[in-house]
């Protein structure tokens, strides 16, 4: 806990502080001077900003027209061609007329699927299939702009795609391409400022085009550091300044030519879209030192009039929040009112909690108590419901009702002992399954005759918690699923006959029961009337009151009963 800070000694006057401190606290006018001013520098960068855009676009505005005419007669021309593929001569007229009237365009023609030039304004016939444009437009079901060696030319050159279908079948693709010349990038006013590299590219990061203002610059050590030309693609126009690869920091300009397609970047010396720093600071420096001076005040006034008494209230709330403990509200003469209205609040409140707390606390320990009787009562019930069974019992003279009556008398008394573990337990909510499994097969050994039967017992219960909701069922499962291991245990021929039950949990987070006995040689005939089948029912029954999945059956030389189940609070069972 951060120690209470001391109050700073000064004026014991409220009225002659608050008089001092609002003439001060005039002083953020000249924050609003600050923050207009910067406004008006931040406007001017904008609008610099703005103006490089505007001339990276204007200096490739002449490729950009070139290469929207030149696609739009590659789709004319993509769609003649089904209509002139009789008529290859004349496909290579068209196309001939169009070149020849366009001093930007220096070939065109129709390249089918392997390659191959059906017509064009020269070298029809011309076998294009290792040709790097023709690789990168195969399987393609869109129009490329690349730039590539020219396959004719024998010169670098801007290529303009168009694939060609007929009846919905691809069957090549029409191409024109405009020679890759530089860049001519003019200021646009007599003092404007050139870039130092303009260039234009494509969605792929394939360079087009390039404009140095020095042949001396290197492009490659203008461009951003760590970022390529195809991760510089943008929808609407940028700018930023980072470092470029060659360590200096570079201001870069980004326009979309072509929107997805087509890009036009300028790289800038950051002083060309920056405000002198000598001016900025100037009509900062001012306003920023009435800024500080508004800050000390503002601090001196929430100190000495909000933070100190806060943290009076605070140590207050975590003196309470600790161990209980209520201090005496602040006494400080010169608390503000409404401070002062909450510490009384405060301290009134944590009287009430104190002796809600208290009430809450009787009325656990009443319903606790009463709640541990309800078990207690309800165990003695059953235990007297036990006794009259026994009773009955002894005077039942066949042998098939005394089978049911002492099965019965079972199931009551691993009722009660459930019941006796809970009134027991010093949680009631929750309940510790290896105490309880514990007391039910002790129950179970008392009533049978496995010690003199030989047969060994094994049981390895790992402590799991659950609720009553779970537990319940859980004992009850463990009552019918042991009285049935007893009742069905056999004698292996090299050993004992023996029974293991074992609880524990999976690295899923679920709890499995087991429950495994020895079979072969029986032990002893199954009286009539003592395998009626309830005893399955009920392991059924109370498998799905715990939501469980069972696996009963036979496993080499034992019989096996296996659920796997969830442990879940009180309002999943719910």
């Amino acid at each position: 806990m951060l120690p209470g800070g001391r109050g700073i000694d000064g004026l014991d006057r409220l009225d002659v502080r608050l008089v001092a401190l609002l003439g001060l606290a005039l002083l953020p006018i000249g924050i609003i001077a600050m923050v207009q001013t910067y406004r008006v520098i931040d406007e001017a960068d904008s609008n610099a900003e703005a103006a490089l855009a505007g001339m990276t676009i204007s200096a490739a505005n002449s490729e950009r027209e070139d290469i929207l005419r030149i696609r739009g007669a590659a789709r004319v021309t993509a769609a003649l061609v089904p209509l002139l593929l009789d008529d290859l001569p004349g496909c290579s007229r068209h196309v001939e007329q169009f070149v020849n009237s366009n001093d930007a365009v220096s070939f065109g023609g129709y390249v089918d699927q392997e390659g191959i030039l059906l017509c064009g304004s020269a070298a029809v016939g011309e076998d294009f299939s290792e040709a790097q444009l023709h690789i990168e437009q195969s399987g393609l079901d869109t129009g490329l702009i690349v730039a590539v060696p020219g396959t004719i030319s024998k010169r670098n050159v801007v290529a303009v795609t168009q694939p060609v279908y007929i009846d919905g079948v691809r069957q090549g693709y029409v191409v024109f391409s405009i020679p890759q010349e530089p860049l001519e990038v003019q200021r646009a006013t007599e003092n404007s400022p050139l870039p130092l590299v303009t260039l234009t590219y494509n969605d792929q990061g394939d360079l087009l085009s390039e404009w140095t203002s020095d042949p001396d610059i290197d492009i490659a050590g203008s461009m951003p550091n760590a970022l390529s030309l195809a991760e510089l693609t943008t929808s609407s126009q940028a700018s930023f300044e980072v470092r470029a690869n060659d360590g200096e920091r570079r201001f870069y300009t980004i326009a979309p030519l072509i929107p997805g397609e087509i890009f036009a970047m300028s790289i800038w010396r950051p002083s060309a879209v920056r405000t002198g720093g000598l001016t900025a600071a100037s009509a900062l420096l001012f306003p920023l030192l009435m800024w500080l001076v508004s800050i000390g005040v503002a601090y001196f006034a929430v100190h000495r009039l909000v933070v100190r008494h806060i943290r009076l209230l605070r140590q207050r709330i975590r003196a309470f929040t600790m161990n209980r403990r209520i201090l005496a509200p602040d006494g400080d003469g010169d608390i503000p009112s409404e401070l002062r209205e909450v510490s009384d609040a405060f301290h009134l409140l944590t009287e009430r909690i104190v002796r809600d707390e208290a009430d809450l606390e009787n009325s656990i320990h009443e319903k606790d108590v009463l709640l541990k009787e309800v078990h207690h009562r309800v165990k003695n019930n059953l235990q007297l419901i036990s006794s009259m069974i026994n009773m009955q019992v002894r005077k039942s003279p066949a042998p098939e009702t005394r089978a049911i009556l002492k099965r019965m008398q079972e199931r009551v008394m691993g009722l009660a002992t459930i019941h006796r573990n809970l009134y027991q337990a010093s949680v009631l909510s929750r309940v510790d399954s290896e105490r309880l499994i514990a007391d039910l097969i002790e129950h179970v050994i008392r009533t049978s005759d496995l010690e003199d039967r030989g047969v060994k017992l094994e049981v390895d219960v790992e402590p799991v918690i659950l609720y009553p909701d779970q537990a319940v069922p859980l004992s009850l499962l463990v009552t019918e699923t042991i009285t049935n291991a007893i009742k069905y245990v056999g004698t292996p021929p090299d050993g004992p006959p023996w029974i293991k039950l074992s609880l524990r949990y999976e690295e899923s987070g679920n709890v499995v029961l087991r429950v495994v006995n020895s079979t072969q040689t029986p032990m002893q005939e199954i009286e009539r009337g003592e395998s009626s089948g309830l005893g399955t029912q009920l392991m059924g029954a109370f498998v799905l009151q715990l939501d469980a999945v069972a696996r009963i059956g036979p496993q080499d030389d034992s019989f096996v009963v296996e659920v796997e189940f969830q442990p879940s609070d009180f309002g999943e069972a719910a």
